[in-house]
């Protein structure tokens, strides 16, 4: 009992328990209900009350009883001072009483003490006070300020110091920086940004965004707009393919696709156009093709020799190709106006490649001697042959036998090819 009330002692201290009512009723020391003393008001001021003592004390035994009776008795009589027994320590040991009015309990043998005069009333007992620590209020109030002070700090750095941003979207830079200023607010320049609904020069976004909490006399940034985003399409005439679609990548363009072409005058590789052209405005990443030659278109040849040389020079002509005669020739069996010879006769060329013609001036022409008339038919003969013609005699319808070239056919100076016949009539 002793241990469990030392330790709802300490427990207290530590508690900083200033006062605990049940802890102080149970410490407190209990008067002493004596019925010895009310049996002894009855009985009258002269009669004994007998103390009962254990077998211990009336024995044999000579150790000292740590709840012997004298002891308790004398304890009692220095508790309440002239008001309690006589101490009857060192008194010899008076002989039993008689039994009578005394009081006997169990085996224990009454032992008789003599009374003293007693109060009618024993004076009350009061509980000892213990000493107040100090140290609990202390630390009571200073918890309690710690507490007042993190609630200030928090409700300043959660609460009190921020404020609202405005919303400043689609005003100019200008007004959107005057009711930052109206709020307590600083403006600064964000970068700008392009934007398909905001008209260039006007708040785009700001950060905070509107509504948004922000320090009170803190900085809110503005986003201008560009206006809408558009690029040109670059010039890439002449470009190789990779080049044009470097430079579109430059542009924030896209690339589309390639399409190859004959070309006659951009190299092979090389871009001729794009589509949509170079100067066409687009929106980012827009996809622009790419037109690039593929050099010059190749054209077969057609041998046209022995044809007429007018369609030759037509049809070449139609494909891109320059043709010239260069040379005309007497031909005895390519008639007149038909291509002799062709350079080059076949393979492939480009437009503009140049296509040589040799063109017949058909059979050569010969003029028929024209002095063959009176002449014998010999001489007549040898010049014809010499002519380069072929003679035919023929008796002539007077023919008398003289053997004279009385007619020639054809006539004298007509012109025949090589080779043809000159008939001459005799007479």
């Amino acid at each position: 009992m002793l241990l469990h009330q030392i330790h709802r002692v300490a427990q207290a201290v530590r508690d900083g328990v200033d006062d605990d009512p049940e802890l102080t009723a149970d410490l407190a020391p209990r008067p002493v209900r004596d019925l010895d003393l009310e049996e002894r008001a009855d009985r009258g001021p002269d009669a004994t009350v007998p103390v009962i003592l254990p077998s211990s004390a009336v024995g044999n035994d000579t150790a000292s009883d740590p709840f012997d009776a004298v002891d308790l008795a004398n304890y009692r009589n220095d508790s309440f001072g002239s008001g309690g027994f006589e101490t009857v320590a060192g008194r010899p040991p008076q002989p039993p009483a008689e039994p009578g009015p005394g009081i006997v309990l169990r085996d224990h043998d009454p032992v008789t003490v003599s009374p003293t005069p007693l109060p009618k009333r024993p004076a009350t007992l009061r509980p000892v006070r213990q000493r107040r620590s100090r140290k609990g209020p202390i630390l009571f109030v200073l918890a309690l300020l710690l507490v007042i002070a993190g609630g200030a700090g928090a409700y300043w750095f959660g609460v009190a110091r921020y404020t609202t941003t405005p919303g400043v979207i689609g005003l100019s830079q200008a007004k959107a920086e005057a009711t930052l200023a109206e709020a307590g607010l600083e403006a600064r320049d964000g970068t700008p940004a392009y934007s398909e609904t905001v008209p260039a020069g006007e708040v785009l976004a700001t950060d905070p965004e509107p509504g948004s909490r922000v320090v009170d006399a803190g900085t809110v940034t503005l986003v201008l707009s560009l206006g809408k985003e558009r690029y040109d399409v670059p010039q890439l005439k002449g470009m190789t393919e990779d080049q044009a679609q470097d430079a579109l990548a430059e542009t924030s363009l896209g690339f589309g696709k390639s399409v190859e072409r004959w070309n006659e005058s951009v190299p092979e590789g090389e871009v001729i156009r794009s589509d949509p052209e170079s100067g066409t405005t687009l929106k980012p990443d827009a996809a622009v093709d790419l037109i690039v030659s593929k050099g010059p278109q190749p054209i077969k040849v057609k041998d046209w020799t022995g044809m007429d040389a007018d369609e030759a020079v037509d049809a070449m002509n139609a494909k891109g190709l320059e043709v010239e005669v260069v040379d005309e020739e007497y031909d005895d069996s390519v008639p007149e106006g038909h291509v002799l010879a062709q350079s080059p006769a076949s393979g492939t060329l480009h437009r503009g490649d140049r296509v040589d013609l040799t063109v017949s001036l058909g059979p050569q022409l010969i003029a028929v001697p024209d002095n063959l008339i009176a002449m014998g038919v010999e001489n007549a003969k040898a010049a014809v042959e010499a002519a380069g013609f072929e003679v035919s005699v023929v008796n002539g319808p007077a023919y008398i036998g003289l053997g004279y070239v009385i007619d020639v056919d054809p006539g004298g100076g007509t012109m025949l090819p090589k080779g043809s016949t000159v008939t001459l009539i005799l007479v």
